[in-house]
């Protein structure tokens, strides 16, 4: 009863701040929307884009990435790197302070709570970390922090969690150690899997840790302070932040809404400040005071389905491609242009750009002949004599993949028919995610900067592995080791990986995409992590 009464309490409240913010035009409120409600508020264990919005503005790590890209100060101060690049030197702000709500301090025992310490202590950041590489936790780490001495020996369980490369010298000093020279460390640590985590809180919250407002503490720039789900979340200025630039919205409500119509609408008539757009999406958009930030992170192209029955067979999967004929597709006014290759523009090993060390794949040649021969041995090999393929796609690609029906037809013959499913966005990319197609044209977005999480996503065991695609050689050449690889090595590696799923038809690239956000007028000082999925409130503004 009483969880009700403070349920509806906070409900109340909730709607009185709507109503006072819209009726105030206050410039002191930002509104954005999200696609659903989030999995969990922990951020050693948040993956899901609505569970990472919350994460990287109500959390702070020891370092983040400025609207550039920039690597600048976050918890630490500043930090000195030895000559030999395996040992990190944090020094941590003294005034960095836990946020703790009444409801989550009643969590605590009277003693525990009596003698809290609210100062963030760099032993918050060797238990975060250790929590990270936790084999219990099931969290999906960064691959970037494997360059940690024995995180992987750590993560198969092999070492006890003490055996970590990170140490706190004292409250405000932390030295990490890796195993080799990483030059992109410092752009993992800005992940949500290396923000803090106070022990004694997370103890007391009995493995329900990050699941509800209550059962977090926030050391960054807002705080969660409530979740009405299905409809939205509202986070506060976290008045203990002292960072180096002041928090300037006193509140921002993140609004559970799929609907893209209507986003839009609500943007352009200034209900949402800002809100994420994609190239279609924008091109609807005919108010002028809307301004964007543009992210290159989405690749288009034919994904196949290596679980499928038929799709499993390389011979066939090798005939589409070769008779593909993709360069003789014309470009959509919202795609950039031709893809380079699966990994998109904005991917980076350190700050070296993935596209500009690779160049372009190498794509299977037009070959209508080595296609026909393809064919028949994939036909051979499943003992069939034809075969009918279902094909997905977003329905404004729908002529797009037609033309390519029609390219494989005339070249493979009428023992291969294909069937044509136009759908909507969130359709498709349900679909696609849950492996429900046999060659679908879809839009493959990273969702970090990093190029080795990218690929990562497509080894054997990767989350994002939409292909279930199984290779040793991939995995082998995306697998972490003990010894992290030097920075050309992981981009050769990378390089190399990735024409492995071109060679082996996994998935053929056609267009690249920007994504957007997309500002309402006189919004200002919002910006995106993580390749631009993630959006940064902490300076934003709106006159």
């Amino acid at each position: 009863m009483v969880k009700k009464i403070i349920a509806v309490t906070l409900a109340i409240m909730t709607l009185t701040l709507l109503f006072a913010s819209c009726s105030d035009g206050s410039d002191e409120d930002l509104y954005y929307p999200i696609y659903a409600d989030p999995v969990s508020f922990d951020p050693q264990i948040a993956t899901d884009n609505a569970s990472k919005i919350v994460v990287f503005n109500c959390f702070e790590g020891l370092v983040k990435s400025d609207s550039t890209g920039k690597i600048i100060p976050g918890v630490a101060t500043s930090w000195e790197i030895s000559s030999d690049g395996l040992t990190y030197l944090f020094h941590l702000r003294t005034d960095s302070k836990w946020y703790m709500s009444d409801y989550a301090k009643e969590l605590l025992d009277e003693e525990t709570a009596k003698n809290f310490n609210y100062s963030v202590t760099a032993d918050d950041f060797v238990y975060g970390l250790r929590r990270a590489f936790n084999p219990e936790m099931g969290a999906v780490t960064d691959s970037r922090l494997f360059s940690i001495k024995n995180s992987y020996s750590i993560y198969k369980g092999e070492m006890p969690l003490d055996e970590l490369g990170v140490t706190a010298l004292n409250s405000s000093t932390l030295k990490i150690e890796l195993s080799e020279p990483n030059n992109d460390f410092l752009n993992a640590l800005t992940q949500s899997a290396a923000m803090p985590c106070r022990e004694e809180f997370f103890e007391a919250t009995k493995g329900r840790y990050g699941l509800d407002p209550e059962k977090v503490i926030y050391n960054g720039p807002f705080y969660l302070y409530s979740w009405s789900t299905g409809s939205h979340l509202t986070l506060y200025r976290n008045e203990n932040y002292k960072g180096a630039s002041p928090v300037k919205p006193s509140t921002v409500f993140l609004y559970i809404n799929s609907d893209l119509s209507t986003r839009i609408d609500k943007l352009t008539d200034g209900v949402y400040d800002a809100c994420p757009l994609s190239v279609r999406q924008k091109s609807e958009i005919t108010d002028k005071d809307i301004s964007y930030i543009s992210y290159a992170g989405s690749t288009w192209g034919f994904c196949f389905n290596c679980s499928d029955e038929i799709m499993s067979d390389y011979n066939i999967r090798s005939a589409l491609t070769q008779s593909a004929n993709v360069s003789s597709l014309p470009i959509p006014s919202y795609c950039e242009g031709y893809a380079k290759g699966l990994v998109p523009e904005i991917c980076l090993v350190g700050n070296k750009s993935f596209r500009t060390f690779a160049g372009n794949i190498r794509l299977p040649e037009n070959d209508s002949v080595a296609a026909k021969a393809s064919l028949s041995q994939g036909f051979e090999n499943l003992d069939i004599k034809s075969v009918t393929i279902s094909v997905i796609c977003h329905e404004n690609f729908e002529n797009i993949v037609k033309l390519v029906i029609q390219n494989w037809q005339k070249t493979l013959g009428v023992h291969v028919n294909f069937i044509l499913e136009p759908l909507d966005e969130i359709t498709l990319e349900r679909r696609v995610k849950s492996k429900e197609y046999d060659i679908a044209f879809a839009k493959i977005t990273a969702e970090s900067e990093s190029v080795v999480s990218f690929l990562g996503m497509f080894t054997s065991e990767g989350t994002g592995n939409i292909f279930d695609f199984k290779s040793k050689k991939y995995d082998s050449l995306m697998g972490i080791t003990d010894e992290t690889l030097s920075q050309s090595e992981i981009l050769s590696n990378c390089a190399e990986a990735e024409q492995h799923l071109a060679d082996m038809s996994v998935f053929l690239p056609v267009f690249s995409e920007e994504s957007f956000i997309g500002l309402a007028d006189g919004v200002d000082g919002i910006y995106a992590v993580e390749a631009g999925t993630v959006p940064v409130f902490c300076g934003g503004t709106r006159k």
